[in-house]
């Protein structure tokens, strides 16, 4: 056990799983290239669901895959313990808040790691969701139906979309639970879900029609959070230093 734990907290093991995540993601980067039949609905859905209906029956093309999320894995228990041994440490002892930060860092990092593996769980991806001007669209299994009410395009003299937008209404049933004006940086959201505007044009009787992408992120506020406390926890530890170096 003692070897297990010293393998699980040593310096040297966070340096190989981080050299095996970069040469892991080198592989996917060529990889995804030349299969795209393979992996060019990856960011459609949630990874897990992603996973179970193509990763596991191609193996050999997602083996890359495999030793990221084994690398991944093993930086998020490494850090863990690490955290876990040193803080016991520092609390034994004088407890500074510089000594204190790197850990935090820790933590915000797992934090990250943590969130995304919910998202990639419990996450929710409904693409492609094209709606006339005046139609109605069912969006996914939600129990929704979008409406479009009205689109806007303003046109660029060199014939390119300078701003879009689309008024929308959501429905349950005949009843309207949220209403508003999508753009392309502007969803709206409702119970978790964003509503996105990804494309539009018109149809073969010319009305406009837009399509949406509905996504669920679960774990996008903890990631945020936690970008933040790493941020805030980076600055707190490198600005008493360079005073010091002054």
């Amino acid at each position: 056990m003692r070897a297990l734990w010293r393998f699980l907290t040593s310096l040297k093991t966070c340096a190989w799983a981080g050299l095996a995540f970069c040469a892991a993601g080198a592989v996917g980067s060529v990889v995804m290239g030349r299969y795209p039949e393979l992996f060019s609905d990856m960011d459609a859905q949630v990874l897990a669901g992603w996973f179970a209906r193509k990763g596991l029956i191609s193996p050999v093309p997602t083996l890359w895959l495999y030793g990221l999320l084994l690398s991944t894995g093993l930086l998020v228990v490494n850090a863990a313990c690490c955290t876990f041994e040193r803080l016991v440490q520092i609390f034994r002892g004088k407890a500074t808040l510089r000594r204190l930060m790197p850990h935090v860092m820790h933590l915000a990092f797992l934090g990250v790691v943590l969130s995304h593996l919910v998202s990639s769980i419990y996450g929710d991806r409904i693409p492609g969701v094209a709606v006339p001007q005046g139609g109605f669209a069912p969006v996914g299994n939600t129990g929704w139906v979008l409406s479009l009410d009205r689109f806007d395009a303003l046109m660029a003299p060199e014939g390119y979309p300078k701003d879009f937008s689309a008024a929308v209404t959501l429905y349950r049933g005949m009843s309207p639970v949220a209403r508003g004006v999508v753009r392309s940086n502007e969803p709206l959201f409702h119970e978790g879900y964003g509503i996105y505007i990804k494309n539009f044009g018109a149809t073969p009787w010319g009305a406009p029609y837009a399509v949406f992408d509905a996504n669920r992120d679960p774990g996008a506020t903890l990631v945020l959070a936690s970008s933040l406390l790493f941020t805030l926890a980076n600055l707190i530890y490198l600005f008493p230093a360079r005073r010091e170096d002054g």
